[in-house]
């Protein structure tokens, strides 16, 4: 009796469905948003003549999922505000942020121009990312900006220039020589 009873109820409680479903789910799963725990980051240099002269690429894993902390983000101007002995300023922080929805992808492609996903960090402090379409957290981005610093020198020059100006008095120029030698004609 027991025998047919675990038979019977084997055939009631049939969860072969289950598995199929399981195994269906998994080839979707690049299409449910999930928690972004790393993400890319671009570091621009731009020279004194506005040129990008150099970047630099690294992953950055998140100590929080969807959160970059405002430790994260110092860490990463203190690291890399210097570069080849030349001193750089931050001039930006910019993040790009995908967060459609997978009903929404068509729509995207038809008008993305409808979408905005850049956002301009105003100030340095923990910024909370969306969740990203699985297959497209390759997209999210860090953009920090970096300006080359000018000399002090130079700065002090242009100031001199500008305050006379400013009065209206006889402009200044100053020069800077190497070593601060001059050469003198052979007569």
């Amino acid at each position: 009796m027991e025998a047919t009873e675990d038979t019977l109820e084997n055939n009631i409680m049939d969860t072969s469905w289950i598995n199929e479903y399981e195994k269906d789910d998994k080839s979707y799963k690049i299409f449910y948003q999930e928690p972004i725990i790393r993400i890319k980051v671009n570091i621009l240099y731009v020279n004194r003549k506005c040129e990008l002269e150099k970047m630099r690429k690294e992953m950055m894993y998140l100590s929080i999922p969807n959160m970059i902390k405002k430790e994260e983000i110092l860490y990463l101007i203190k690291n890399h505000n210097v570069v080849d002995s030349i001193k750089y300023n931050l001039a930006n922080i910019i993040v790009y942020n995908i967060d459609i929805q997978n009903y929404e992808i068509k729509n995207y492609l038809d008008g993305c121009e409808k979408y905005n996903f850049i956002n301009n960090l105003r100030n340095i402090d923990d910024y909370e990312l969306k969740s990203t379409l699985n297959y497209l957290h390759d997209i999210n981005n860090i953009y920090i900006i970096f300006n080359e610093e000018e000399k002090k020198e130079i700065k002090s020059i242009i100031k001199k220039i500008n305050d006379d100006v400013n009065h209206n008095n006889t402009k200044r120029v100053k020069f800077n020589v190497p070593n601060k030698k001059t050469r003198r004609r052979k007569h």
